[in-house]
C-alpha cells in the first residue's frame, strides 16, 4: 500500500508538472499573425478576449495580456490577450449643428471624432456652429467616417471684437491641450518636439506661445504654438 501510494504521488508529479514553470514572454508588440509561432516555441496556449481601437498603436498588434510578461506558468497555460483592431473602426457623424462650440466639443470626443480648425464667420451668435467639413469639403450628420476623423467646424463670431484669455497648457499632452484650446475658441498652431521625443502622444508641453498670462487677450480663432518634451 506504501508502495503505490509513493507511486501514485510520482504520478502526480509526472502529470502535473510539478516545479516545472515557463516564464511568460513579453507578447506586448507582437502581431497577431505572429502570435502562433511564439506560443509553440513556449508550449503555451492563447486566447484573443478583447479588441481596442488606438490609432498611435499599429494595427493587429498586442497591447495588453494576462498574466504579465516575465510572471511563471505551468505549460500549455493559457494566456489572455488583448489586441488593437486590424481595420479602423467607423463611426455615425453625430448633429452638431446650432450646438456650441463647447458642447460640439464634447459630442464630437465622445463619438470618438477629433475637432481640427475652427473657422469664424459673422454671425448674430458667437461660437455656435454653423457648418463642419473635412478637408474643405461639407459633410452632413449620419454620415459614415472612420475613428478618429479630424472635424473642422464653421463658427459664427458676432461683428464686435471678442477676445478669450490665453489658457495655461504647461504639464498637459498634446491632446489634452487640444481639448481645451478648441473649448476656448482658439487652434492648435505649430508643434515643436525636442530631440528626446519618442512617443508624441504622451509628450507634454513645456512652454507655449503666446505665454499663459492673466491679462493676455487674443482673438477668438488665434493660434498657440506648443513646444513638447518626453
Amino acid at each position: 500500500m506504501i508502495l503505490l501510494f509513493l507511486l501514485w504521488l510520482k504520478y502526480l508529479d509526472f502529470y502535473t508538472k510539478h516545479d516545472k514553470y515557463i516564464q511568460v514572454p513579453n507578447f506586448q508588440g507582437i502581431h497577431i499573425n505572429s502570435l502562433d509561432s511564439l506560443v509553440d516555441e513556449f508550449s503555451l496556449r492563447y486566447t484573443i478576449i478583447d479588441s481596442i481601437f488606438d490609432k498611435s498603436k499599429r494595427r493587429g498588434i498586442v497591447v495588453s495580456q494576462d498574466p504579465e510578461a516575465k510572471s511563471y506558468v505551468k505549460e500549455n497555460r493559457k494566456i489572455y490577450l488583448t489586441i488593437n483592431f486590424l481595420k479602423n473602426r467607423k463611426v455615425i457623424f453625430p448633429d452638431i449643428y446650432d450646438l456650441t462650440l463647447r458642447q460640439a466639443v464634447r459630442v464630437l470626443k465622445r463619438n470618438g471624432l477629433k475637432v481640427g480648425n475652427l473657422v469664424y464667420r459673422k454671425d448674430i451668435a458667437t461660437n455656435k456652429v454653423l457648418g463642419f467639413k473635412i478637408n474643405g469639403i461639407s459633410i452632413v450628420p449620419g454620415q459614415s467616417l472612420y475613428h478618429g476623423t479630424v472635424i473642422d467646424l464653421v463658427l459664427g463670431r458676432s461683428v464686435i471684437k471678442e477676445e478669450v484669455i490665453v489658457p495655461d497648457l504647461i504639464g498637459l499632452t498634446s491632446v489634452e491641450a487640444n481639448i481645451i484650446i478648441k473649448s476656448s475658441s482658439l487652434n492648435v498652431g505649430k508643434e515643436f518636439y525636442r530631440n528626446n521625443v519618442t512617443d508624441s502622444t504622451n509628450a507634454t508641453i513645456y512652454m507655449q506661445f503666446p505665454a499663459p498670462n492673466d491679462q493676455s487677450l487674443i482673438s477668438l480663432g488665434s493660434s498657440i504654438d506648443l513646444y513638447l518634451e518626453n
